[in-house]
Protein backbone atom coordinates (compact mmCIF):
# COMPACT_ATOMS: atom_id res chain seq x y z
CA UNK A 1 0.00 0.00 0.00
CA UNK A 2 1.06 3.61 -0.30
CA UNK A 3 1.42 5.99 2.63
CA UNK A 4 -1.98 7.61 2.00
CA UNK A 5 -3.69 4.27 2.55
CA UNK A 6 -1.55 3.71 5.63
CA UNK A 7 -2.62 7.04 7.16
CA UNK A 8 -6.20 5.96 6.49
CA UNK A 9 -5.59 2.74 8.41
CA UNK A 10 -4.10 4.71 11.31
CA UNK A 11 -7.27 6.81 11.52
CA UNK A 12 -9.41 3.69 11.46
CA UNK A 13 -7.23 1.79 13.92
CA UNK A 14 -4.28 -0.29 12.75
CA UNK A 15 -4.91 -4.05 12.68
CA UNK A 16 -2.52 -6.29 14.60
CA UNK A 17 -0.11 -7.26 11.86
CA UNK A 18 3.33 -6.41 10.48
CA UNK A 19 3.93 -3.30 8.38
CA UNK A 20 7.22 -2.65 6.57
CA UNK A 21 7.75 1.08 5.99
CA UNK A 22 10.31 2.20 3.41
CA UNK A 23 10.79 4.72 0.62
CA UNK A 24 12.55 7.99 -0.14
CA UNK A 25 10.12 10.40 1.55
CA UNK A 26 11.63 10.48 5.03
CA UNK A 27 9.62 13.39 6.46
CA UNK A 28 6.22 11.82 5.71
CA UNK A 29 7.52 8.47 6.96
CA UNK A 30 8.47 10.09 10.28
CA UNK A 31 5.02 11.70 10.51
CA UNK A 32 3.44 8.28 10.01
CA UNK A 33 5.55 6.75 12.78
CA UNK A 34 4.68 9.65 15.10
CA UNK A 35 0.99 9.14 14.33
CA UNK A 36 1.27 5.49 15.30
CA UNK A 37 3.02 6.40 18.56
CA UNK A 38 0.19 8.82 19.31
CA UNK A 39 -2.28 5.92 19.11
CA UNK A 40 -1.02 4.94 22.56
CA UNK A 41 -2.16 7.15 25.48
CA UNK A 42 0.90 8.81 27.05
CA UNK A 43 0.26 7.20 30.47
CA UNK A 44 0.41 3.73 28.95
CA UNK A 45 3.34 4.16 26.54
CA UNK A 46 5.90 2.58 28.89
CA UNK A 47 3.76 -0.58 28.85
CA UNK A 48 2.21 -0.67 25.37
CA UNK A 49 4.85 0.89 23.11
CA UNK A 50 8.36 -0.31 22.37
CA UNK A 51 10.66 1.73 20.10
CA UNK A 52 13.76 -0.27 19.19
CA UNK A 53 16.77 0.99 17.25
CA UNK A 54 18.66 -1.75 15.38
CA UNK A 55 17.59 -4.50 17.81
CA UNK A 56 18.94 -8.03 17.71
CA UNK A 57 16.46 -10.72 16.62
CA UNK A 58 16.09 -11.78 20.27
CA UNK A 59 15.31 -8.23 21.42
CA UNK A 60 12.70 -7.81 18.71
CA UNK A 61 11.20 -11.22 19.47
CA UNK A 62 10.82 -10.38 23.16
CA UNK A 63 9.18 -7.05 22.38
CA UNK A 64 6.72 -8.68 19.97
CA UNK A 65 5.82 -11.41 22.49
CA UNK A 66 5.04 -9.01 25.35
CA UNK A 67 1.29 -8.68 25.93
CA UNK A 68 -0.47 -5.30 26.17
CA UNK A 69 -1.37 -3.84 29.58
CA UNK A 70 -5.01 -2.80 30.03
CA UNK A 71 -5.41 -2.42 26.25
CA UNK A 72 -6.25 -4.58 23.26
CA UNK A 73 -3.07 -3.74 21.33
CA UNK A 74 0.63 -3.28 21.86
CA UNK A 75 2.82 -1.39 19.38
CA UNK A 76 6.40 -2.25 18.47
CA UNK A 77 8.42 0.09 16.24
CA UNK A 78 11.69 -1.33 14.93
CA UNK A 79 14.04 1.20 13.32
CA UNK A 80 16.43 -0.71 11.02
CA UNK A 81 18.08 -4.05 11.84
CA UNK A 82 21.19 -4.84 13.83
CA UNK A 83 24.36 -4.46 11.77
CA UNK A 84 25.99 -7.68 10.65
CA UNK A 85 22.85 -9.77 11.22
CA UNK A 86 21.10 -11.44 8.28
CA UNK A 87 17.58 -10.14 7.77
CA UNK A 88 16.26 -13.70 7.48
CA UNK A 89 17.04 -14.22 11.18
CA UNK A 90 14.23 -11.79 11.99
CA UNK A 91 11.65 -13.99 10.23
CA UNK A 92 10.48 -15.65 13.45
CA UNK A 93 9.74 -12.24 14.97
CA UNK A 94 7.68 -11.27 11.94
CA UNK A 95 5.77 -14.54 11.75
CA UNK A 96 5.28 -15.36 15.44
CA UNK A 97 4.55 -12.04 17.09
CA UNK A 98 1.71 -11.87 19.61
CA UNK A 99 -1.76 -11.59 18.09
CA UNK A 100 -2.15 -8.33 20.07
CA UNK A 101 0.97 -6.72 18.53
CA UNK A 102 1.15 -4.11 15.79
CA UNK A 103 4.70 -4.29 14.40
CA UNK A 104 6.25 -1.53 12.33
CA UNK A 105 9.56 -2.29 10.63
CA UNK A 106 10.93 1.12 9.58
CA UNK A 107 13.76 1.49 7.07
CA UNK A 108 15.53 4.57 5.80
CA UNK A 109 15.35 4.91 2.03
CA UNK A 110 13.89 2.40 -0.36
CA UNK A 111 14.54 -1.30 0.07
CA UNK A 112 16.12 -3.03 -2.90
CA UNK A 113 13.84 -5.57 -4.54
CA UNK A 114 16.19 -8.49 -3.87
CA UNK A 115 16.52 -7.91 -0.12
CA UNK A 116 14.85 -10.31 2.26
CA UNK A 117 12.65 -7.63 3.82
CA UNK A 118 11.49 -6.39 0.41
CA UNK A 119 10.58 -9.94 -0.59
CA UNK A 120 8.82 -10.52 2.72
CA UNK A 121 6.85 -7.29 2.35
CA UNK A 122 5.67 -8.26 -1.13
CA UNK A 123 4.77 -11.82 -0.18
CA UNK A 124 2.81 -10.88 2.96
CA UNK A 125 1.32 -7.61 1.62
CA UNK A 126 3.12 -5.78 4.44
CA UNK A 127 4.70 -3.01 2.36
CA UNK A 128 4.00 0.66 3.05
CA UNK A 129 5.81 2.67 0.37
CA UNK A 130 6.76 6.31 0.93
CA UNK A 131 7.46 7.69 -2.53
CA UNK A 132 8.43 11.37 -2.84
CA UNK A 133 5.48 13.73 -3.04
CA UNK A 134 4.77 15.27 -6.42
CA UNK A 135 5.00 19.08 -6.76
CA UNK A 136 1.19 19.18 -6.86
CA UNK A 137 0.93 17.19 -3.63
CA UNK A 138 3.46 19.47 -1.95
CA UNK A 139 1.51 22.55 -3.04
CA UNK A 140 -1.64 20.96 -1.61
CA UNK A 141 0.19 20.30 1.65
CA UNK A 142 1.29 23.98 1.83
CA UNK A 143 -2.31 25.12 1.37
CA UNK A 144 -3.63 22.68 3.99
CA UNK A 145 -0.87 23.39 6.53
CA UNK A 146 -1.35 27.16 6.20
CA UNK A 147 -5.15 26.84 6.45
CA UNK A 148 -4.77 24.96 9.75
CA UNK A 149 -2.94 28.05 11.06
CA UNK A 150 -5.60 30.44 9.74
CA UNK A 151 -3.56 31.60 6.74
CA UNK A 152 -4.73 31.54 3.12
CA UNK A 153 -2.56 30.43 0.19
CA UNK A 154 -3.91 30.23 -3.35
CA UNK A 155 -2.78 27.32 -5.58
CA UNK A 156 -0.48 29.37 -7.84
CA UNK A 157 1.34 30.90 -4.83
CA UNK A 158 1.65 27.46 -3.21
CA UNK A 159 3.21 26.13 -6.43
CA UNK A 160 5.61 29.09 -6.47
CA UNK A 161 6.65 28.35 -2.88
CA UNK A 162 7.31 24.71 -3.73
CA UNK A 163 9.47 25.68 -6.73
CA UNK A 164 11.50 28.18 -4.72
CA UNK A 165 11.93 26.05 -1.61
CA UNK A 166 12.84 22.90 -3.49
CA UNK A 167 12.09 19.22 -3.08
CA UNK A 168 12.98 18.53 0.55
CA UNK A 169 9.81 18.17 2.66
CA UNK A 170 11.51 19.08 5.94
CA UNK A 171 12.71 22.36 4.40
CA UNK A 172 9.26 22.95 2.90
CA UNK A 173 7.73 22.60 6.37
CA UNK A 174 10.18 25.05 7.94
CA UNK A 175 9.83 27.66 5.20
CA UNK A 176 6.03 27.36 5.18
CA UNK A 177 6.01 27.98 8.93
CA UNK A 178 8.11 31.11 8.31
CA UNK A 179 5.55 32.30 5.77
CA UNK A 180 2.71 31.67 8.25
CA UNK A 181 4.51 33.70 10.92
CA UNK A 182 5.33 36.42 8.38
CA UNK A 183 1.73 37.11 7.28
CA UNK A 184 0.07 36.24 10.60
CA UNK A 185 -3.24 34.55 11.37
CA UNK A 186 -6.00 35.80 9.11
CA UNK A 187 -3.52 36.91 6.47
CA UNK A 188 -2.75 35.57 3.01
CA UNK A 189 0.55 34.43 1.54
CA UNK A 190 1.35 36.35 -1.66
CA UNK A 191 4.14 35.93 -4.22
CA UNK A 192 5.71 39.04 -2.68
CA UNK A 193 5.70 37.34 0.72
CA UNK A 194 7.41 34.28 -0.77
CA UNK A 195 10.07 36.50 -2.34
CA UNK A 196 10.64 38.46 0.89
CA UNK A 197 10.55 35.59 3.37
CA UNK A 198 11.61 32.32 1.78
CA UNK A 199 15.25 31.39 1.34
CA UNK A 200 15.59 29.39 -1.88
CA UNK A 201 17.06 25.91 -1.57
CA UNK A 202 20.64 25.27 -2.64
CA UNK A 203 19.35 23.42 -5.69
CA UNK A 204 17.26 26.40 -6.77
CA UNK A 205 20.13 28.84 -6.19
CA UNK A 206 22.50 26.73 -8.27
CA UNK A 207 19.83 26.58 -10.97
CA UNK A 208 19.63 30.38 -10.88
CA UNK A 209 23.42 30.64 -11.09
CA UNK A 210 23.44 28.30 -14.09
CA UNK A 211 20.75 30.44 -15.73
CA UNK A 212 23.05 33.47 -15.45
CA UNK A 213 25.72 31.64 -17.45
CA UNK A 214 23.28 30.06 -19.86
CA UNK A 215 21.67 33.36 -20.78
CA UNK A 216 24.92 35.24 -21.37
CA UNK A 217 25.70 36.83 -17.98
CA UNK A 218 28.88 35.02 -16.87
CA UNK A 219 30.04 37.89 -14.59
CA UNK A 220 26.83 37.60 -12.57
CA UNK A 221 27.22 33.82 -12.60
CA UNK A 222 30.73 34.03 -11.11
CA UNK A 223 29.46 36.37 -8.37
CA UNK A 224 26.72 33.88 -7.56
CA UNK A 225 29.28 31.05 -7.50
CA UNK A 226 31.54 32.96 -5.09
CA UNK A 227 28.53 33.72 -2.85
CA UNK A 228 27.69 30.01 -2.65
CA UNK A 229 31.29 29.10 -1.80
CA UNK A 230 31.59 31.91 0.77
CA UNK A 231 28.54 30.47 2.55
CA UNK A 232 30.38 27.20 3.08
CA UNK A 233 29.16 25.16 0.11
CA UNK A 234 31.95 22.91 -1.14
CA UNK A 235 33.02 23.61 -4.74
CA UNK A 236 33.10 19.86 -5.37
CA UNK A 237 29.46 19.59 -4.28
CA UNK A 238 28.52 22.48 -6.57
CA UNK A 239 30.45 20.87 -9.43
CA UNK A 240 28.70 17.55 -8.80
CA UNK A 241 25.30 19.24 -8.83
CA UNK A 242 26.13 21.14 -12.03
CA UNK A 243 27.33 17.94 -13.64
CA UNK A 244 23.97 16.36 -12.79
CA UNK A 245 22.11 19.36 -14.26
CA UNK A 246 24.10 19.15 -17.49
CA UNK A 247 23.33 15.42 -17.71
CA UNK A 248 19.66 16.27 -17.30
CA UNK A 249 20.01 18.90 -20.00
CA UNK A 250 21.71 16.36 -22.26
CA UNK A 251 18.75 14.03 -21.85
CA UNK A 252 16.43 16.92 -22.70
CA UNK A 253 18.58 17.90 -25.69
CA UNK A 254 18.29 14.39 -27.09
CA UNK A 255 14.52 14.60 -26.67
CA UNK A 256 14.50 17.92 -28.51
CA UNK A 257 16.60 16.42 -31.33
CA UNK A 258 14.07 13.59 -31.55
CA UNK A 259 11.31 16.14 -32.16
CA UNK A 260 9.55 15.72 -28.80
CA UNK A 261 7.61 18.52 -27.13
CA UNK A 262 8.54 20.10 -23.81
CA UNK A 263 5.72 18.23 -22.08
CA UNK A 264 6.81 14.89 -23.56
CA UNK A 265 10.47 15.42 -22.63
CA UNK A 266 9.72 16.54 -19.04
CA UNK A 267 7.29 13.66 -18.48
CA UNK A 268 9.79 11.06 -19.72
CA UNK A 269 12.58 12.24 -17.40
CA UNK A 270 12.88 11.10 -13.80
CA UNK A 271 12.73 13.53 -10.89
CA UNK A 272 11.12 16.91 -10.31
CA UNK A 273 9.00 18.12 -13.24
CA UNK A 274 9.94 21.74 -12.56
CA UNK A 275 13.65 20.83 -12.78
CA UNK A 276 12.99 18.84 -15.93
CA UNK A 277 11.23 21.76 -17.60
CA UNK A 278 14.07 24.12 -16.65
CA UNK A 279 16.53 21.59 -18.08
CA UNK A 280 14.53 21.54 -21.33
CA UNK A 281 14.55 25.35 -21.61
CA UNK A 282 18.30 25.54 -20.93
CA UNK A 283 19.11 22.62 -23.25
CA UNK A 284 17.77 24.55 -26.24
CA UNK A 285 20.90 26.73 -26.07
CA UNK A 286 23.33 23.81 -26.34
CA UNK A 287 24.28 21.03 -28.70
CA UNK A 288 24.77 17.51 -27.37
CA UNK A 289 28.53 17.76 -27.98
CA UNK A 290 28.80 20.95 -25.91
CA UNK A 291 26.93 19.36 -23.03
CA UNK A 292 29.12 16.25 -23.18
CA UNK A 293 32.26 18.42 -22.97
CA UNK A 294 30.92 20.34 -19.94
CA UNK A 295 29.99 17.06 -18.22
CA UNK A 296 33.48 15.64 -18.85
CA UNK A 297 35.23 18.75 -17.51
CA UNK A 298 33.08 18.92 -14.38
CA UNK A 299 33.61 15.20 -13.80
CA UNK A 300 37.37 15.89 -13.65
CA UNK A 301 36.94 18.13 -10.58
CA UNK A 302 37.25 15.32 -8.01
CA UNK A 303 40.35 13.87 -9.67
CA UNK A 304 42.11 17.22 -9.88
CA UNK A 305 41.22 17.99 -6.25
CA UNK A 306 42.58 14.66 -5.01
CA UNK A 307 45.81 14.90 -7.00
CA UNK A 308 46.32 18.52 -5.95
CA UNK A 309 46.68 19.60 -9.56
CA UNK A 310 44.43 22.60 -9.00
CA UNK A 311 42.21 24.15 -6.34
CA UNK A 312 38.74 22.85 -7.06
CA UNK A 313 37.08 26.26 -6.75
CA UNK A 314 39.46 27.75 -9.32
CA UNK A 315 39.00 24.77 -11.64
CA UNK A 316 35.23 25.06 -11.42
CA UNK A 317 35.45 28.77 -12.19
CA UNK A 318 37.77 28.04 -15.12
CA UNK A 319 35.39 25.46 -16.60
CA UNK A 320 32.48 27.87 -16.40
CA UNK A 321 34.41 30.77 -17.93
CA UNK A 322 35.91 28.70 -20.75
CA UNK A 323 32.54 28.10 -22.37
CA UNK A 324 31.11 30.59 -24.86
CA UNK A 325 27.95 31.58 -22.98
CA UNK A 326 27.00 34.28 -25.51
CA UNK A 327 26.21 31.84 -28.27
CA UNK A 328 22.86 31.99 -30.06
CA UNK A 329 20.18 29.49 -29.06
CA UNK A 330 20.53 26.17 -30.85
CA UNK A 331 16.76 25.46 -30.61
Amino acid sequence: MNYREFFGLIRQGLPCRTFILHGEEEYVKLQAVNSVENCVPSDFRPFNLSVLNKPTPQQLYEACETLPFMADKRYVICNELAEGVEAARYAECLDKRSEETVLLMVFRGKLAGNLYMAKYAAKHEAEVLFDPLTPGEKAGWVIKHAAEAGVAVDPSTAQLAVRVIGGDMAQLVGETDKLIDYVGRGGAVTPQAVSACVRPSLDVRIFDMLDMFTYGKPADGIKALHALIDEGNEPMSIASFLCGRFKLMLEARRGIDAGKSKREVAAAMEGNRYANEKAYDAARRFTSDELLKLIAKLSDTSYLKITGAVKDDKYLEMVLLEHDWKQQPVR
